[in-house]
């Protein structure tokens, strides 16, 4: 019955993480005994609309499965919430990036442990307050209103949604973010360092592309917070993400022929290394040994790249002539 999947779709958006498939089940079964019971197991599709109406909107039917004294910030407040979470991380990891790279321009004096600093600090007292602003609109009972003249063929059509990992998206969020953070207010600190504290070579090739590796870090952490706010890997979110591999490729196929121009330029070839020269320059050609391992590095990046983007674009074809048979 699709008009109930896409109810009970639309219903998944306001229920916690913890037990939401066994309330989702509830909720199926409930729907679906209780069609069976009026229409003898043979229901058409304006008795579903009748039931979906007197259950009342997917908001609504969410929050009947737990009461609201119950949540700190419950099922009516929840969806807001979490556009607002989102805007405040964003906000904030904005500000405090565009403050240190005004710093660095500006040359002022500029302390990478103090920048750090404030980005660790800075994050949890913002998102703090969100959640205590929301305590207290749940505690005084605020409801944004839901409107009960709702139409259940209005809803939208149910996708192919996979839950996204939270610990896994925050980690990917925090890393994208210390990694930029490095790039920015050291970048020329990227290179080879001889051992014993011998002479440092920086690497040319990541210093022309720089902007490039901005715009991809900055695309990346983007959409993890996008991921994080929306909860689900809907369709689009697949097809955005999608997007953002096939930059990435891009980025790291400029990296690496502009490593190979750079090899080129001095006789040695970015596609065949001898183990054996590798291990003669380490105490040799301490600079040439560093921009082979990076070449080498962003070759094999690209392709294990190329490999899950093609992939994913495969199983997203697949899944799409999938949803065409069944419609």
């Amino acid at each position: 019955m699709e008009l109930i999947e896409r109810y009970l779709n639309q219903a998944r958006k306001y229920l916690p993480t913890k037990g939401r498939e066994d309330i989702l089940a509830e909720m199926r079964s409930h729907l679906e005994d209780t069609l069976d019971q009026r229409t003898d197991g043979n229901p058409s599709e304006e008795d579903v609309v009748n039931l979906l109406k007197e259950c009342g909107s997917p908001q609504k039917m969410a929050a009947s499965y737990h009461p609201q004294s119950q949540y700190l910030i419950g099922p009516a407040l929840y969806p807001l919430f979490r556009l607002v979470i989102g805007i405040a991380l964003a906000a904030t990891l904005g500000a405090q990036l565009l403050a240190g790279i005004i710093a660095l321009w500006a040359g002022n004096n500029f302390e990478t442990a103090e920048f750090v600093a404030g980005l660790v600090n800075s994050v949890p007292t913002a998102l703090g307050w969100v959640v205590i602003v929301f305590m207290i609109l749940q505690s005084r009972g605020v409801n944004p209103g839901v409107d009960e003249k709702w139409d259940p063929r209005s809803l939208p059509k149910a996708e192919d949604t996979k839950e996204v990992s939270r610990g896994e998206t925050i980690f990917e969020i925090v890393a994208g973010i210390v990694l930029l953070s490095l790039l920015v207010v050291m970048p020329e600190r990227i290179g080879v360092y001889g051992f014993a504290g011998g002479e440092f070579y920086s690497n040319p090739v990541i210093l022309q592309y720089l902007p490039w590796i901005y715009t991809s870090l900055a695309l990346g952490i983007g959409f993890n917070i996008y991921l994080l706010w929306q909860g689900q890997r809907t369709v689009f979110a697949r097809a955005m993400e999608l997007g953002l591999d096939v930059f990435s490729i891009v980025v790291v196929t400029l990296l690496y022929k502009g490593h190979a121009a750079w090899l080129q330029a001095r006789g040695e070839s970015a596609v065949f290394f001898r183990l054996q020269d590798m291990a003669a320059e380490v105490t040799g050609n301490l600079q040439m040994f560093g921009m082979k391992a990076f070449a080498m590095a962003f070759g094999i990046t690209l392709i294990v790249l190329v490999s899950v983007t093609i992939a994913s674009l495969v199983k997203m074809i697949i899944n799409a002539l999938r949803q065409n048979r069944t419609a």
